[in-house]
């Protein structure tokens, strides 16, 4: 397994007690990618900081894995913590174990401890687009921390650029701090990737309403129940949207009338 990092103010985030300088970043690399007596080669070249290590056992893990995952579909947090802590004991070099971890830690309440296992995971793949989204996720939440959480979801988009999951989540961070202007504009960027979401329709008719475009707005709530095929929570949200807006844009009609 080859882990590339840049030789940048990330890495040397993730790595902070390096403290900017190469020889201790090399040296904690070593000390962090070291499994049991097996340490790892590391490397600086081109501006990159390169790992390697041998990963041979993980492919006897997958079915153990897909369990801990189904545990954590089902919210039995508390025994697919015990088992994927088994398997980072047994392969740490897996950066998705330590992801799923932060997940399960951060699900529990413990954002602390979450940040400490997603950067474990962002160590051993800085690329963990997930364990990106979740660290941004954790600081915008949380933290009420929203630049560092920016500067993550920049990382996010870096990775997959056509991420239209990832470009509506940014959003709804935005939109929670009432950046609706920059919320908007991710919205956007998801529909133009993915025009049959309907949460990215909701968002867009959501952030017309509060910026007081009521047509928009109607429209765009009719057009996220026109892609919802499921009754669920966000359908009602988009139905009851529709008539706030609908409401409001007869107000403002008649207004006009009178005039």
């Amino acid at each position: 397994m080859t882990i590339i990092h840049p030789l940048d103010s990330l890495l040397y985030n993730l790595f902070p007690e390096a403290k900017g300088d190469v020889g201790k970043l090399i040296e904690a690399a070593k000390r962090f990618y070291s499994f049991g007596p097996f340490e790892p080669q590391v490397n600086i070249t081109d501006n990159m900081l390169i790992v390697e290590v041998n990963t041979a056992m993980t492919s006897q893990q997958k079915s153990r894995y897909d369990k801990v995952l189904s545990l954590c579909e089902r919210g039995q947090f508390a025994q697919a913590k015990k088992d994927v802590q088994i398997l980072i004991n047994e392969a740490p070099q897996v950066s998705e174990y330590h992801r799923i971890y932060g997940q399960i830690l951060s699900e529990e309440g413990d954002q602390e401890g979450a940040v400490d296992a997603l950067i474990d995971a962002l160590r051993w793949n800085p690329k963990n687009e997930f364990a990106l989204l979740m660290m941004g996720n954790i600081f915008a939440r949380h933290k009420d921390d929203l630049e560092t959480a920016l500067k993550y979801y920049e990382e996010v988009l870096k990775v997959k650029p056509n991420d239209h999951f990832a470009l509506n989540n940014i959003g709804a961070n935005l939109m929670q701090y009432g950046r609706i202007k920059e919320a908007n504009s991710y919205f956007k960027r998801a529909i133009a990737i993915n025009n049959d979401y309907p949460n990215t329709h909701y968002a867009l008719a959501l952030t017309a309403e509060k910026q007081g475009n009521y047509p928009e707005a109607f429209q765009g709530a009719l057009t996220a129940l026109e892609k919802n095929s499921k009754k669920d929570q966000l359908y009602s949200n988009s139905f009851q949207l529709a008539i706030d807006a609908a409401g409001k844009l007869s107000k403002t009609t008649d207004a006009k009338v009178v005039v």
